[in-house]
């Protein structure tokens, strides 16, 4: 992305940030406090062994069940922070919530992309998606088993079995 484009959407963002009702001096502590809530959740979901599920929330995909339970317990906690530090009613700190959190995950998804440990993980997770499952592989061993017909001939009675 060229950075004009970034500098743009930032701006966009910011005023509508202010056409929600934040004060100009408030709009770099909801994101300070957002960006500070979002690498908190983080590690404390990475710790719990949801790595898969973070990832698809940081990507942006949360149709799924797990998922979605932890994006929604993000915007619950971003809710909650953002009503105690800025002290601001919860219809306001909703439509904060609903505006700064798709460009702060997509900054912390760049940044983990960009991180030499994350690299290395990703990479195991890809290897793992090409691995077929152990169920996969038994369906597939019944699979063969049932449609094979093994092609032998009887030998004629004056030719030797070995030779």
């Amino acid at each position: 992305m060229p950075v004009p484009f970034l500098q743009r959407s930032h701006a966009f963002a910011a005023q509508l940030l202010h056409k929600a009702g934040l004060k100009a001096s408030q709009i770099p502590q909801a994101i300070q406090v957002t960006r500070e809530t979002v690498e908190q959740w983080l590690q404390k979901e990475l710790e719990s062994g949801n790595a898969q599920q973070v990832l698809e929330v940081l990507k942006g995909h949360v149709q799924e069940k797990g998922p979605k339970l932890l994006f929604d317990k993000l915007k619950d906690m971003l809710l909650v922070r953002l009503m105690l530090h800025l002290g601001i009613r919860s219809a306001l700190a909703s439509n904060i919530v609903t505006l700064i959190l798709p460009f702060v995950l997509k900054r912390i998804f760049d940044l983990a992309r960009q991180n030499p440990k994350m690299q290395a993980w990703w990479r195991e997770q890809e290897w793992r998606e090409q691995m077929p499952t152990l169920s996969q592989i038994k369906s597939r061993i019944k699979e063969l088993g049932q449609n094979f017909s093994p092609n032998r001939t009887n030998p004629p009675s004056d030719q030797p079995l070995f030779i």
